[in-house]
Protein backbone atom coordinates (compact mmCIF):
# COMPACT_ATOMS: atom_id res chain seq x y z
CA UNK A 1 0.00 0.00 0.00
CA UNK A 2 2.68 2.32 1.04
CA UNK A 3 4.46 1.72 -2.37
CA UNK A 4 1.68 2.29 -4.02
CA UNK A 5 0.98 5.75 -2.47
CA UNK A 6 4.33 7.14 -3.11
CA UNK A 7 4.31 5.53 -7.18
CA UNK A 8 0.95 7.75 -7.25
CA UNK A 9 2.52 11.08 -5.78
CA UNK A 10 5.39 10.40 -8.13
CA UNK A 11 3.19 10.37 -10.98
CA UNK A 12 0.94 13.57 -9.40
CA UNK A 13 4.11 15.58 -8.80
CA UNK A 14 5.07 14.55 -12.31
CA UNK A 15 1.96 15.95 -13.93
CA UNK A 16 2.25 19.35 -11.33
CA UNK A 17 5.75 19.66 -13.23
CA UNK A 18 4.46 19.47 -16.73
CA UNK A 19 1.60 21.84 -16.02
CA UNK A 20 3.63 24.28 -13.92
CA UNK A 21 6.51 24.46 -17.18
CA UNK A 22 3.42 24.47 -19.73
CA UNK A 23 2.48 22.48 -22.82
CA UNK A 24 5.94 24.10 -24.92
CA UNK A 25 8.22 23.38 -22.18
CA UNK A 26 11.35 21.20 -23.74
CA UNK A 27 14.23 19.77 -21.62
CA UNK A 28 16.85 17.18 -22.42
CA UNK A 29 20.66 16.70 -22.63
CA UNK A 30 22.26 15.55 -25.30
CA UNK A 31 25.76 15.29 -27.04
CA UNK A 32 27.01 18.29 -29.24
CA UNK A 33 29.76 18.66 -31.44
CA UNK A 34 33.77 19.07 -30.90
CA UNK A 35 36.71 20.28 -32.54
CA UNK A 36 39.82 19.17 -30.91
CA UNK A 37 43.59 20.82 -31.99
CA UNK A 38 45.67 19.21 -33.69
CA UNK A 39 47.79 16.16 -32.38
CA UNK A 40 50.77 15.33 -32.59
CA UNK A 41 52.13 12.25 -33.71
CA UNK A 42 54.40 11.23 -30.88
CA UNK A 43 54.16 12.11 -27.49
CA UNK A 44 57.48 11.10 -25.23
CA UNK A 45 56.37 8.18 -22.13
CA UNK A 46 55.91 9.91 -19.03
CA UNK A 47 55.46 13.65 -20.17
CA UNK A 48 51.96 15.73 -20.17
CA UNK A 49 50.73 16.88 -22.91
CA UNK A 50 47.79 19.07 -23.25
CA UNK A 51 44.93 18.38 -25.70
CA UNK A 52 42.69 21.86 -25.98
CA UNK A 53 38.87 20.38 -27.35
CA UNK A 54 36.33 23.57 -28.08
CA UNK A 55 32.68 21.81 -27.84
CA UNK A 56 29.95 23.85 -29.57
CA UNK A 57 26.57 23.77 -29.15
CA UNK A 58 24.19 25.17 -31.80
CA UNK A 59 22.17 28.15 -30.57
CA UNK A 60 21.52 30.13 -27.40
CA UNK A 61 18.97 27.46 -25.76
CA UNK A 62 22.00 25.18 -24.78
CA UNK A 63 23.46 25.61 -22.05
CA UNK A 64 25.94 23.49 -19.50
CA UNK A 65 28.14 22.27 -22.55
CA UNK A 66 31.02 20.23 -21.16
CA UNK A 67 33.77 17.98 -23.05
CA UNK A 68 34.05 14.07 -21.15
CA UNK A 69 36.91 11.61 -21.07
CA UNK A 70 36.58 8.45 -20.50
CA UNK A 71 39.53 6.26 -20.01
CA UNK A 72 38.68 3.12 -21.38
CA UNK A 73 42.61 1.16 -21.38
CA UNK A 74 45.93 2.51 -20.09
CA UNK A 75 46.10 3.95 -24.00
CA UNK A 76 42.89 4.18 -25.00
CA UNK A 77 40.96 7.38 -24.50
CA UNK A 78 36.94 8.16 -25.41
CA UNK A 79 36.12 11.86 -25.76
CA UNK A 80 32.43 13.14 -26.15
CA UNK A 81 30.83 16.53 -25.65
CA UNK A 82 27.35 16.96 -24.05
CA UNK A 83 25.23 19.95 -23.45
CA UNK A 84 21.32 20.82 -22.17
CA UNK A 85 18.96 22.00 -24.74
CA UNK A 86 16.09 24.03 -22.79
CA UNK A 87 12.81 26.01 -24.40
CA UNK A 88 9.48 27.24 -23.02
CA UNK A 89 8.32 27.78 -26.41
CA UNK A 90 10.40 31.02 -27.13
CA UNK A 91 12.62 31.08 -30.25
CA UNK A 92 16.31 30.64 -29.48
CA UNK A 93 19.03 33.33 -29.85
CA UNK A 94 21.12 32.81 -32.71
CA UNK A 95 24.55 32.37 -30.78
CA UNK A 96 26.51 29.30 -30.84
CA UNK A 97 27.16 28.11 -27.12
CA UNK A 98 31.10 27.46 -26.64
CA UNK A 99 33.58 25.39 -23.94
CA UNK A 100 36.73 25.25 -23.99
CA UNK A 101 38.44 22.72 -22.26
CA UNK A 102 42.42 21.62 -21.45
CA UNK A 103 42.76 17.79 -20.40
CA UNK A 104 46.25 16.94 -20.06
CA UNK A 105 47.26 13.56 -21.45
CA UNK A 106 50.26 11.70 -19.97
CA UNK A 107 51.39 8.82 -21.38
CA UNK A 108 52.30 5.58 -19.08
CA UNK A 109 52.84 2.70 -21.67
CA UNK A 110 55.55 2.79 -24.45
CA UNK A 111 52.91 1.73 -27.04
CA UNK A 112 50.31 3.41 -29.37
CA UNK A 113 47.68 5.32 -28.19
CA UNK A 114 44.26 5.56 -30.01
CA UNK A 115 42.05 8.47 -29.03
CA UNK A 116 38.12 8.57 -30.13
CA UNK A 117 36.30 11.25 -30.57
CA UNK A 118 32.51 11.08 -30.67
CA UNK A 119 31.09 14.32 -32.82
CA UNK A 120 27.01 13.45 -33.35
CA UNK A 121 26.73 15.57 -36.79
CA UNK A 122 30.23 14.49 -38.00
CA UNK A 123 30.86 11.87 -41.13
CA UNK A 124 32.23 9.45 -39.91
CA UNK A 125 30.76 10.30 -36.21
CA UNK A 126 33.52 8.87 -34.32
CA UNK A 127 37.20 10.24 -35.60
CA UNK A 128 40.43 8.10 -34.50
CA UNK A 129 43.55 9.36 -33.98
CA UNK A 130 46.44 7.50 -33.13
CA UNK A 131 49.69 8.44 -31.05
CA UNK A 132 52.69 6.92 -31.28
CA UNK A 133 54.52 6.93 -27.85
CA UNK A 134 58.56 7.31 -27.87
CA UNK A 135 60.76 6.21 -24.23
Amino acid sequence: MKTKLIIISAIEFTTLAGCIEGDNYIRFTDYVTMEAALLPDTLTLNEPYNLQIRASAPNGCWSNVKVYLNIKSDSAYFFSAAGTYENHGEACSQQIVTHDTIITITPKVEKAHLMYFYNPTGNPQIRVDTIYIKP
